[in-house]
This record gives C-alpha cells, sequence and structure tokens, in this order.
C-alpha cells in the first residue's frame, strides 16, 4: 500500500490510456489529476521546479505534464511509483492524427490550455502540430529511455497495456491494493470510440476517396481528412436533416452517387437507427453494395461496384 509522502506518475504518452489509469487510480482511493494545465505548474515546469505544488493536494499526476520529466520526478520524489503506458505503435499514431486535428480546432476557446499545452507538446514532442515521422520517434525513444531508465526496480516501475486489455490484475499488485469487484475504467468513452472509428476509416477508406457520412453531424468537421466527406442527406455540401422516407432516402443517394460520385457510404453510431427506421434504405444498401466494415462504431458500404 502506498504511503502518504509516495505519489504515483503516469509517465505514458498522450492517448495510450491515461485518462483510464487516472480514473481507476481515483477507484482505488488514490487523488490523481491527469493532464494539468494551471498556471503554478506551467510556471513550476518551466523553471525545472519537480517538487510540484499541486502534488500537496494530490497523490498521483499523470500524461504529458509529467512524461517528459520523469528522470528529474523520480529525482525529487524518491521512492514513488511510476507507471508507463503502452499501446499498439500504429494505432497510437492514428488516434493522435485525429485527436491532434480535434483539440487544433477546440483549444482556441480555452487560451490557458492552449498555453499550456503548446509547451507540454513541445516538450514531449518537439513539435505543435502531428508529424507522423516525428511522433513515431518519439514514442519508440521514450520507451526505450523510461524502460532504460528504472531497468531493475519492479517495485518502482509498471509498464501497462491498457488498451489492450491489461488492468486491475496488473495495476493492484504493484500499488499492494486489492482489485475492486467492478471492470477496469475506461474514461473518455465518446471520444475514445470517435478515435476507434476514425482509426476504422484509416483502414477501409482510401484517402484519396470521398465519402458520405451518415452521422447526425455529431463527428465534427475533420472527421475522416484527408478524404472529401459528404454529409446526407445535403444541399449545397450542408447538412440537411434525415430523409422524409425511404424513397426520399434512396432518390438521394442516387443523386448523390450521380454528381459527386463518392466511393463508399458510412453510419456512425449516432445514426444506427437509420438502418431500422429506413428498412428500404437498409435493403437498398445491404442488396446493391458490399459491406466492408460493421462494428459498434461504424456501418460501411463500398459503393463503387
Amino acid at each position: 500500500m502506498l504511503k502518504p509522502d509516495q505519489k504515483v506518475f503516469g509517465v505514458g504518452l498522450s492517448k495510450t490510456g491515461t485518462s483510464s489509469l487516472t480514473e481507476a487510480l481515483e477507484r482505488l482511493g488514490i487523488r490523481s489529476i491527469h493532464y494539468p494545465y494551471d498556471e503554478a505548474t506551467g510556471r513550476e515546469l518551466r523553471a525545472g521546479d519537480y517538487r510540484l505544488s499541486l502534488l500537496r493536494e494530490y497523490q498521483a499526476v499523470l500524461d504529458i505534464p509529467v512524461a517528459p520529466f520523469y528522470a528529474q520526478l523520480d529525482a525529487a520524489w524518491p521512492g514513488s511509483r511510476f507507471i508507463l503506458t503502452v499501446r499498439d505503435r500504429e494505432a497510437w499514431l492514428r488516434s493522435c492524427e485525429v485527436h491532434w486535428r480535434l483539440l487544433a480546432q477546440w483549444w482556441e476557446n480555452f487560451p490557458d490550455f492552449k498555453r499550456f499545452h503548446e509547451f507540454a507538446s513541445a516538450c514531449t514532442y518537439g513539435t505543435l502540430s502531428f508529424s507522423r515521422e516525428r511522433f513515431g520517434w518519439v514514442y519508440d525513444t521514450h520507451l526505450r529511455n523510461v524502460r532504460e531508465h528504472f531497468a531493475g526496480r519492479p517495485d518502482d516501475f509498471l509498464e501497462m497495456d491498457i488498451c489492450g486489455g491489461e488492468g486491475w490484475e496488473r495495476l493492484c499488485p504493484f500499488l499492494g491494493v486489492e482489485a475492486p469487484d467492478e471492470p477496469f475504467p475506461h474514461a473518455n468513452e465518446w471520444m475514445h470510440r470517435l478515435m476507434q472509428a476514425a482509426e476504422d476509416v484509416e483502414r477501409v477508406i482510401p484517402r484519396d476517396a470521398a465519402f458520405i457520412l451518415v452521422d447526425e453531424q455529431g463527428f465534427g468537421t475533420d472527421f475522416g481528412l484527408p478524404r472529401r466527406r459528404l454529409p446526407f442527406l445535403e444541399r449545397g455540401g450542408v447538412y440537411w436533416g434525415a430523409p422524409a422516407n425511404d424513397a426520399a432516402a434512396i432518390g438521394e443517394l442516387e443523386r448523390v452517387q450521380r454528381e459527386a460520385e463518392p466511393g463508399f457510404i458510412a453510419f456512425g453510431w449516432p445514426s444506427f437507427w437509420w438502418l431500422d427506421h429506413y428498412p428500404r434504405f437498409a435493403a437498398h444498401l445491404r442488396e446493391r453494395f458490399p459491406c466492408v466494415l460493421d462494428n459498434n462504431r461504424l456501418v460501411v458500404f463500398d459503393l463503387r461496384d
């Protein structure tokens, strides 16, 4: 069991399950904070002061505000525990690419977060924008360096793959606590599901293809980029609401096929009800076009045949 003066640092990179780990620690009674971006923390990190004042209030802190500074935090907080969350490298890169696009839209409304994130991102990734080559290099280098730093210290260091299914059975013995009788948490469920849907699109729809997206306008304007995305129904490229009936849906699909030549039509989970509410439209799709993806996030039909 952790002593009150022992801290826990989640030194995995963003999009490796750090939000889920934060929630898990909270459920174990360890007061935790994910991605702090307050002014005091920013000032202390810029000054190289790793006795962070927020650790008077919290016992654990996670994500890239601390990930680049694992060696300094290890020296400043002897006896603490360090958890490196990892993930399949290719899935991580796809998730980061989508996340950075969405984040760029969101952070303009939050200047304090933007200022801190630019600092943390520069410290961690050496860039403020997503770069597949750079991020891949940082991922490999970070994992190698953290593993080397904590080599031979199993009491202080744990590596776990939350995205790959690891949970209480790894975390609780490391912290010396009993596993709770509940599923391991998966935080940011909507965002996590959205990221997975974006990864699905990367796999099944070529980047130079146009596709129709039926999503009730819930996926944001950057979903699916760099592909050309068409709303459905649409007028002049603008979402026009749900069709009145099956005939309207089929007619609209045929019109868009003639005029825009989309290669695919994708239904996001907010619009799965379409496939029940418009049975003739759904039958039209299933009888004429191969379904290339069908999971709890997306149903995709290939319109090219």
